[in-house]
């Protein structure tokens, strides 16, 4: 259930509002994408239900001409799948095409460091699409109360099945980590506060998979 409002928004307002949140939040400025910037996307989500504009406010930038700005728009984009409006995350599996061009563009550009990242971020964001493509059940940010569906599973095989493909998704969003934590450099901190930035969606999104997959497991041995 969302704690955001829709009563009272004024869509135009709220359209330039997200329009100038994505742009701030796509600076090529090296430092992290600002948490204020990010809400504002998510909150849009809710007020509206849907992320249509979000994706466009994302192709308007000059994401391909900059290794920061594309890898701070990755951040944004999977923070606001897993938190944005339940429609984001339909809206976004149609999306994976912007995200494999995005990738194909710009994942071999690797003049400030960004470019293995990129294509590795760009990976895993396909990876969890196509889980929740299979799985439309979870939501984006697999909360395990949220799961309705999982009182009725009473086939123990369909269980371990889901198990067993939760922990291939944690396991090379494990890899991901590990990617970015090898690409930190000790001279320069404004670029390690912007990978480091990438972290915390991924951990909170891994802290997410443990916990579902914990509980998953006690309720089909009760």
């Amino acid at each position: 259930m969302s704690v955001y409002s829709s009563r009272g928004v004024d869509p135009q307002k709220a359209d330039v509002q997200l329009q100038l949140a994505i742009k701030k939040a796509t600076s090529p400025i090296e430092t992290s994408p600002k948490q204020k910037h990010v809400r504002r996307c998510i909150v849009y989500t809710w007020e509206v239900k849907s992320s249509r504009s979000f994706w466009l406010g994302m192709k308007n930038q000059p994401l391909y001409d900059d290794e920061v700005q594309a890898f701070k728009a990755l951040i944004t984009i999977h923070k606001v799948i897993r938190q944005g409006h339940p429609n984001v995350l339909k809206e976004a599996i149609e999306e994976r095409g912007f995200l494999e061009q995005l990738h194909a563009n710009i994942a071999y550009d690797n003049y400030r460091g960004y470019g293995e990242i990129i294509s590795g971020y760009v990976d895993f964001l396909l990876a969890k699409l196509e889980y929740h493509r299979l799985h439309p059940e979870f939501t984006g940010s697999f909360n395990y109360e949220e799961y309705a569906t999982l009182a009725e599973t009473m086939n123990p095989d369909e269980g371990y099945q889901t198990i067993s493909e939760l922990m291939i998704l944690q396991d090379k969003l494990d890899s991901f980590k590990t990617q970015i934590v090898a690409r930190l450099r000790v001279t320069s901190s404004n670029e390690n506060e912007c990978k480091i930035s990438a972290l915390v969606p991924l951990v909170e999104e891994s802290h997410a998979i443990y916990v579902f997959l914990v509980s998953m497991m006690r309720a089909m041995h009760r």
